[in-house]
């Protein structure tokens, strides 16, 4: 795998293709490292920029991306130079990983004026830098500065300097063929410091197939150069290219442009990434409550285990006293006749105290053990109740966007859980995940507590269809009708309950259906926690590929 200068020349005639004279609308900083541009034209369309250190690329997309509700900085900065900018052309800096983007736009006194977008995917060292028309930095979203031991300096109002690349263009043809002319020596060349923009996937594939080809050494170059053949390959490991990998064995799937691999191959990956940052915190605690309470509760069964002992107190105590002459103080045990049972028992005493201290000890052990049990069965009802409440909490995290993880660390504030912390109420509710179907029936799916609380409690009539995995913590799953339903429409809510619930992974899930009206909140558990009744039940293989092909509602 690797975005080399081959890929972004690929991810350039795609760009050129389809949105250049298109005019950015929007600008979003989706991330530390994101930036997503949704443009206008003949055809609208948007594209990612993305300097991560693990998931750096430049695409078209058509995925769906969680929008922060507050800007930073420099998106801020972005959309009021940037927005309403034509995008005139998109040029790659050689066969580097580089990109320029020039705009047309209009400065603050209505006078047109180009600017540069340029986009630099070099590793640790990648940014996006905004300049105007003399190459002036205006701002950048990494700053380099004189004394940071780098060869250029990326600040606001220095000179944009492109990096220097002293290395053959694999697109001149010229210099190509001579470097390339002798077959006899081409094993001892280091191709990958004599080549710009070439990765060593790309080498190795090539070496692989010269050996395997009667074609000379420039063409079967200039072949792997021009293929668009976009494939995401898994072997041992996963591996996306332009071309067709032979060398490695595993499974292939192919794409009809390089934006629908991207987004094929990044989205999730990118997204599990960042909730997996996002939620680090929300993770931890969630199971180091789950631990604390597990903990509690062998103990709680440790203490109501002790109490099965309290009759053997009472007897203790009742015996002292009907056996008080046999005994002396300073005695430490005492063997007796239990005439409870007719054998002989013997009993640990306090050589300190007199028999009947002992015996007033016993029954206060046996009065404690006693008075204790409903307080511990209390308690161990409560603790299983909390560690079926964080256990859903944790199946949640799995399919969680960042918005439905600050609603979680809202309700775990609400409830006394978690610190405030100084932060912010959310000023909107987040939008309910929402599937459309081809007759148009909508299907609204709970991804935490609050939202199920809304969908089951409030956001539904008393006719509509409930579903939830049976036995198992899981999302609220509810159609937008009453019954009778197509039988489609049962099997594809039915999967979304199975998908989005702790039996993701597994086969033969079993899904419970009824109306809201037989769906009620259980006294002193939380909204969320609901008993149900007249329900039927179907099995079904959660099809994560199905689910993705759903319409979801905007």
């Amino acid at each position: 795998m690797s975005f080399d200068g081959i890929m972004l020349r690929h991810v350039m005639n795609d760009l050129n293709t389809h949105i250049k004279d298109n005019r950015i609308t929007k600008i979003y900083q989706l991330s530390q490292y994101d930036l997503l541009f949704q443009t206008r034209g003949y055809k609208n369309h948007t594209f990612l920029m993305s300097v991560s250190p693990q998931y750096t690329r430049l695409h078209r997309t058509n995925n769906k991306y969680d929008k922060p509700m507050q800007p930073p900085m420099f998106c801020m900065f972005l959309r009021k130079h940037l927005e309403g900018a034509q995008i005139l052309n998109i040029e790659q800096h050689g066969n580097d990983r580089v990109a320029t983007f020039t705009l047309r736009t209009r400065n603050e006194m209505g006078d047109i004026s180009e600017k540069y977008l340029i986009y630099e995917a070099l590793g640790k060292d990648s940014n996006i830098v905004v300049a105007d028309e003399n190459l002036k930095i205006l701002d950048a979203l990494k700053h380099t500065g004189p004394f940071d031991q780098t060869d250029r300096t990326i600040t606001p109002t220095a000179t944009y300097q492109y990096p220097t690349d002293e290395r053959i263009n694999p697109y001149d043809t010229e210099a190509l063929a001579q470097l390339l002319s002798d077959d006899t020596q081409i094993e001892s060349l280091n191709l990958l410091q004599l080549i710009s923009g070439v990765s060593p996937l790309f080498l190795k594939e090539f070496y692989y197939r010269k050996d395997r080809t009667e074609s000379s050494l420039l063409d079967l170059f200039n072949t792997m150069l021009h293929e668009k053949n976009y494939t995401i390959k898994e072997g041992k490991k996963s591996y996306f290219t332009s071309y067709k990998l032979t060398h490695i064995k595993g499974d292939e799937t192919s794409f009809e442009d390089v934006s629908q691999l991207f987004d094929a191959y990044f989205y999730e990956r990118d997204r599990l990434d960042k909730m997996k940052q996002s939620a680090k915190d929300l993770t931890q605690f969630i199971k180091r409550q789950i631990d604390r309470n597990k903990d509690k509760l062998e103990k709680l069964y440790k203490d109501l285990d002790k109490t099965k002992s309290l009759d053997k107190y009472k007897v203790y105590g009742e015996l002292l006293l009907s056996y008080n002459y046999q005994i002396k103080k300073g005695d430490r045990e005492a063997t007796l006749l239990n005439y409870y049972t007719n054998d002989m028992i013997t009993i640990p005493l306090d050589s300190t105290k007199t028999v009947v201290e002992n015996s007033e000890r016993y029954f206060k052990k046996y009065k404690k053990l006693k008075t204790s049990i409903p307080h511990i069965k209390k308690q161990i009802l409560k603790t299983q109740d909390e560690i079926s409440y964080f256990s859903l909490l944790e199946s949640q995290l799995d399919y969680a966007n960042l918005h439905d993880l600050d609603e979680m660390r809202e309700e775990l504030i609400s409830l006394k859980y978690m610190n405030k912390k100084n932060r912010k109420k959310q000023n909107r509710k987040t939008k309910l995940l929402t599937y459309i179907l081809d007759d148009d029936t909508e299907i609204m799916v709970g991804k935490n507590n609050q939202q199920n609380a809304r969908i089951t409690h409030k956001e539904s009539k008393h006719f509509y269809v409930w579903f939830h995995v049976k036995d198992a913590p899981g999302s609220h799953v509810v159609v937008k009708k009453g019954f009778p339903l197509e039988e489609e429409t049962i099997r594809i809510a039915a999967m979304l309950a199975a998908y989005y619930s702790k039996q993701k992974l597994s086969s033969s899930v079993p899904v419970d259906y009824t109306e809201i009206k037989h769906v009620k909140k259980i006294p002193g558990k939380h909204d969320s926690f609901v008993r149900y009744t007249d329900q039927k039940t179907i099995y079904i293989d959660p099809d994560e590929a199905f689910i993705k092909a759903l319409l979801i509602k905007k």
